[in-house]
């Protein structure tokens, strides 16, 4: 339009007033589609009540901190791993230790349960990641059956299995 000049009946002015028109009704519409702000949400949510935590059960076998645990897929064992340099799986029904891995260093600083509940991985200070295999047999010497996967320049502070227990 504008290469062929105005029309009949147009001015400057009035191409001027149409297009703040149009801006006005183009920023109302971008402003329904704009989701609100946080304080605005937050304003209208009810404080929260205290929450009242109650003790379930305490595992006792670590000899000093805890650093690390993390929950089997069955929703009924942990793994846990200690400034002791143990490992423990525990069972949280009965509060058994199923099994206990000793590590070389002192700081076992993270551990997790495999997808199929049958190894756990843990690592530390000793800059190694481990994978324990688990077994029934509990004449087994589960250390003998650690097997160091990832050598690191510095320690280990987190560990996971990503969906399998090949990963």
């Amino acid at each position: 339009m504008a290469c062929q000049g105005l029309q009949k009946g147009e001015t400057l002015a009035s191409l001027k007033k149409e297009s703040e028109n149009l801006k006005k009704k183009l920023e109302e519409e971008r402003g329904k589609l704009n989701d609100i702000e946080l304080h605005q949400v937050a304003e209208k949510v009810e404080a929260v009540a205290a929450l009242s935590l109650k003790t379930r059960r305490v595992l006792k076998g670590h000899g000093n901190k805890v650093l690390c645990m993390d929950w089997c897929k069955d929703k009924r064992r942990l793994v846990s791993s200690s400034q002791d340099g143990k490992v423990i799986v525990w069972d949280a029904f009965t509060l058994n230790k199923e099994h206990g891995v000793t590590l070389p260093c002192t700081w076992v600083m993270a551990c997790a349960y495999a997808p199929s509940g049958c190894a756990v991985a843990c690592g530390g200070l000793d800059n190694k990641c481990s994978v324990v295999p688990l077994s029934l047999d509990r004449n087994e010497n589960m250390a003998a059956k650690k097997k160091s996967v990832a050598m690191h320049t510095n320690y280990v502070s987190g560990c996971s299995f990503t969906n399998s227990d090949m990963q």
